[in-house]
Formats: C-alpha cells, sequence, structure tokens
C-alpha cells in the first residue's frame, strides 16, 4: 500500500497529521511521490482510525478494488469514502428488497436466474485466478442489476433467494 510521503523544510519527514498541521499553519512542505508505507518515512496510515471512521468491510473492500494483488495499492481519502458509500448504497438496496418480498409473489423471473448464475460462474474464475479487483467490479454488476429489478417494485418468486445467493459470494469481501 502506497502513500505520499512529505518533508518539511529542514528535511525531515512528517506524517499526514502533521502535514495537515504544517499546511494549517502555512509552513512549506514538499510532497513526493507515493512510495510504499513505512514508519521510517511516516507516511503510514492508521488502519484503527480508518476502521473506526468507515469500518473494516469498507477498508477491505477498497484494498480489493484498487488494483490486481501483484501492483500496488494507491492510498487515498476518496478512494476509502467512494467504498464506504458503495456498501451504503448495497445496504440500502437489501432492505429495499427485503420490503419487496413482503409483497405478493409473482412468478420467477428467468433473468433474475440467468444473471445470478452467471455472475457466480464470473466471480469463481476470479477467485481461482486471485483477481479480486475483477469481483469487485462485479460487485457492481450486481448491484446495478438488482436496483434496476427493484425498481420494477415487484416480488418475483426467486427474487430473495437469488439476491441471497449474491450476498453469500460477496461474504468474503463484505461479510
Amino acid at each position: 500500500v502506497c502513500h505520499e510521503t512529505y518533508k518539511n523544510q529542514e528535511g525531515k519527514w512528517l506524517s499526514p497529521e502533521e502535514y495537515e498541521l504544517a499546511k494549517q499553519k502555512g509552513e512549506k512542505v514538499e510532497i513526493g511521490s507515493p512510495e510504499s508505507m513505512s514508519k521510517s518515512k511516516k507516511n503510514t496510515i492508521d488502519p484503527e482510525n480508518i476502521i473506526n471512521k468507515y469500518g473494516a468491510d469498507s477498508v477491505r473492500f477498497f484494498i480489493l478494488s484498487d488494483s490486481p494483488p501483484e501492483r500496488d495499492i494507491q492510498w487515498s481519502e476518496e478512494g476509502m469514502l467512494s467504498s464506504y458509500k458503495f456498501i451504503q448504497k448495497f445496504w440500502n438496496l437489501s432492505e429495499n428488497i427485503i420490503e419487496i418480498s413482503k409483497t405478493e409473489q409473482k412468478e420467477n423471473s428467468e433473468e433474475i436466474e440467468i444473471f445470478t448464475n452467471q455472475i457466480i460462474n464470473k466471480v469463481n474464475q476470479a477467485l481461482e485466478k486471485f483477481r479480486y479487483n475483477v469481483i469487485i467490479a462485479t460487485f457492481h454488476e450486481i448491484y446495478s442489476f438488482f436496483r434496476k429489478i427493484s425498481e420494477k417494485n415487484i416480488n418475483y418468486k426467486n427474487l430473495k433467494k437469488n439476491f441471497e445467493k449474491t450476498l453469500i459470494i460477496m461474504s468474503p469481501v463484505i461479510p
């Protein structure tokens, strides 16, 4: 995981918190290129603070979504916020589908069956290849598909069951 580095006028490394304080005081700070996080360069982020602010699921989601495992991850607060918002949107979608499932059931939707089976296959293939960023992209597909279905406000007999299947395949990333 990479993060920008910061140096003050004396050439001493500054932590992100020290950088913010120096910036508020109007001090000149050199912003270096992103490098692997290390204590010696003081470019680390306290995971406890991030988890307290966004939750462990958002942190995990962000780290896995950013890049393939063989590449460095560029840390960004914006990326964390985006991951947090996506998980909140998914939670709201879940609540919406629960409400829809309380209404009178209609016939099965073949579209839902086909989509769910294709998504399960896609996630399995990505897992086998350790392509977690592909899995995260698939989660966005799942959200878009079920949001579109939920907007119809129809309780298909297979809606809740198939949505639950997608939640199960998401559980290794977002328990």
